[in-house]
């Protein structure tokens, strides 16, 4: 039986610390889904259809041949089901982010107690980054990104005007 894991979250825009944690569950699982979440109470500064192509650009350069990326709208949990996923994949950058992952846990275990939930940290020298912190650092013109942001990221910021 093939394992597979979804990894859910808005990625706007995918950063290097993203890109650990996919490289890290393509590794444990035959197959990684990364699932793009429209949210509707968030105003992304890329559309769906950016982000898409971003986080497929971003995973293409890595090499990565057992992850692919879809959009929904909705829980995490039915995103696994509808992926016949084992396991829903979530990052862990500091431990202040525990508390509330620790709640999206315990909800979709009672949702669904057959997904595993795996908290899985990016590399320490991208602990720091947040794709917040990226919009922030956009936001004031700073395009000095390439600590924190794929290749694909920087070129598509460098040809699209800013609004942030």
């Amino acid at each position: 039986m093939k394992r597979i894991a979804v990894y859910p979250g808005t990625f706007d825009p995918i950063t290097f610390g993203h890109l650990d944690i996919i490289e890290a569950s393509a590794a444990l699982f035959d197959e990684v889904v990364v699932g793009l979440l429209i949210n509707s109470q968030k105003k992304p500064l890329f559309t769906v259809e950016e982000r898409l192509t971003l986080i497929n650009d971003s995973v293409r350069d890595c090499g990565l041949q057992n992850v692919h990326s879809v959009y929904f709208d909705g829980l995490a949990v039915d995103l696994a089901v509808e992926q016949k996923a084992v396991a829903i994949i979530r990052g862990l950058r500091l431990t202040t982010e525990y508390e509330a992952e620790l709640n999206l846990i315990f909800n979709n275990r009672i949702l669904n107690e057959n997904i595993v939930p795996v908290l899985i940290p990016p590399r320490q020298e991208h602990i720091h980054i947040s794709s917040s912190a990226v919009r922030e650092l956009l936001k004031y013109g700073n395009l000095r990104l390439d600590k924190y942001v794929p290749f694909p990221v920087l070129e598509f910021i460098s040809h699209k005007k800013m609004n942030c």
